[in-house]
Order: structure tokens, then C-alpha cells, then sequence
């Protein structure tokens, strides 16, 4: 695996399971640390996406969507 694809998972997981921590009795002071934690987290995912991420072959006005073959209306 690429490593955005990594990150992506790891960074994915780490928040279902901060939204599920709750429900799983984690104690109060560990969900406020992840929820301090999660933005930094989430800046780092944008971070290697942008500097690791392949970017489209295609143009705004050849294909509106990346991953649909949908064209353009003009």
C-alpha cells in the first residue's frame, strides 16, 4: 500500500473510534485528549495527501467527477 492510503485508514479508524468511545465507557479525560488530538491528526492526513497524492489526469471541464467516467454539461 501507498502511504496516503495509510494514513487515510489509520487516521479513519482513529476517528470512528473517538466518535465510539463514549458508548464504550472510555473515561472522559482520554476522549477530551483524543479530541484535542484529532485536529492535528486530521491536518497531518491533508499534509500527505497533498504532498503524496497523485493528482488527475483530467481537467475541471473534461470530467467533472475523478471517479466517474460523468462528462461535463456546458
Amino acid at each position: 500500500m501507498k502511504k496516503p492510503a495509510i494514513v487515510i485508514t489509520l487516521t479513519t479508524l482513529y476517528l470512528l473510534f473517538f466518535k465510539a468511545s463514549p458508548y464504550i465507557g472510555l473515561p472522559d479525560e482520554a476522549i477530551i485528549a483524543m479530541f484535542i488530538l484529532a485536529p492535528f491528526i486530521v491536518i497531518y492526513m491533508v499534509y500527505v495527501i497533498l504532498k503524496y497524492g497523485r493528482p488527475s489526469t483530467f481537467t475541471f471541464e473534461e470530467r467533472f467527477y475523478e471517479d466517474h467516467d460523468y462528462k461535463r454539461n456546458e
